[in-house]
């Protein structure tokens, strides 16, 4: 294949991308102002010029080929950076604009996304912003969303990441369930407690409760990805749950919970900002990341390609890890 880009292999992908974003021909021959003719005939060239397929069409759908989800994973970006490079030139971006994909947990109004979010918008009046609520991990490279709340450590090394605060972890009963089956006075009393396990943020059979206590459990009747059921689970006296301060502080506070161990249970858990590389040059992914940066905390500072999840956090609460780490079973 020859390796000099071609023009019309460029203005082609940025069809390309047009209709995988769109999720037809005929809505991104709307979105550039072609016909519908016209986009296809530019896929066909494209197919034929790269000679592989990027699409598979029926009269239902349009679908990408593994092809042509490795090219679309570039050919979205070069889009954003050629669009904005028009709105540099043009004088159009005094302000960052145009629309922002987000995703974030289910339970990003408890660490106060949701009130944040309307504030962003009010400093950036030309960003229409689209917050999809999912404890799914968000496949950023697809483009189908700009930036990523996660709460945990970071899973794909391809994303540049913010670190902007930890949280504490807690365990936690009903007291239903405590005044039937005791409370845990030792963390390997936690053997013989029925334990509510939630894979996001713990592996199955193990918890970590601070840098040199980590104890195995018995695997009770239910496992979730979820946080939010965890604490349902907890709530309903089904067992005991190991889960996010902010989750249950309230609950707590209500005494529907009790906090257990809590002289022990020390471990944090990060909430980070997650994008593809590269991104942060974009005016609009620079705006959300440094805003939310500022309003929750931290030092929230870029980590770079080769220290990704290494960007530190100050936390006076936190005791030192200690050089022997002790496993309880």
């Amino acid at each position: 294949m020859d390796e000099k880009p071609e023009i019309n292999n460029v203005i082609a992908m940025m069809s390309f991308a047009a209709v995988v974003s769109t999720g037809g021909f005929s809505a991104a021959a709307a979105a550039l102002g072609y016909s519908k003719a016209a986009v296809s005939r530019q896929i066909s060239r494209l197919e034929a010029s790269l000679g592989v397929k990027l699409l598979d069409r029926t009269t239902r759908a349009v679908s990408l080929t593994p092809a042509g989800r490795e090219l679309y994973t570039r050919c979205s970006r070069i889009v954003d950076e050629v669009n904005e490079a028009n709105q540099v030139v043009t004088g159009m971006l005094a302000r960052p604009r145009g629309e922002l994909k987000v995703n974030a947990p289910v339970v990003s109004s408890l660490f106060e996304v949701t009130k944040i979010i309307p504030r962003f918008l009010q400093e950036y009046p030309d960003i229409r912003l689209f917050l999809n609520l999912s404890d799914s991990r968000a496949d950023l490279l697809k483009g189908r969303f700009d930036v990523a709340f996660w709460v945990g450590d970071p899973y794909d090394s391809n994303l540049d990441t913010v670190r902007l605060r930890h949280y504490g972890m807690v365990l936690v009963g009903a007291p239903q369930y405590l005044a039937k089956h005791g409370h845990p006075m030792v963390p390997s009393d936690l053997k013989e407690h029925v334990c509510i396990s939630e894979t996001h943020l713990s592996r199955v059979g193990e918890w970590h409760l601070s840098d040199d206590i980590t104890v195995s459990v018995n695997r009770g009747p239910l496992t979730s990805n979820s946080v939010r059921l965890a604490r349902e689970a907890a709530l309903g006296a089904l067992g005991i749950s190991y889960l996010p301060s902010f989750i249950v502080e309230e609950d707590i506070a209500q005494g529907r919970l009790q906090a257990l161990l809590p002289d022990l249970v020390t471990q944090q858990i990060p909430l980070y900002l997650m994008f593809p590389k590269g991104n942060y040059a974009l005016a609009k992914v620079r705006a959300f990341v440094d805003f939310l940066r500022k309003e929750i905390g931290g030092d929230g500072k870029l980590s770079s390609p080769g220290t990704m999840g290494l960007v530190a956090t100050a936390d006076p609460n936190r005791k030192k890890a200690r050089t022997k780490k002790a496993q309880i079973s």
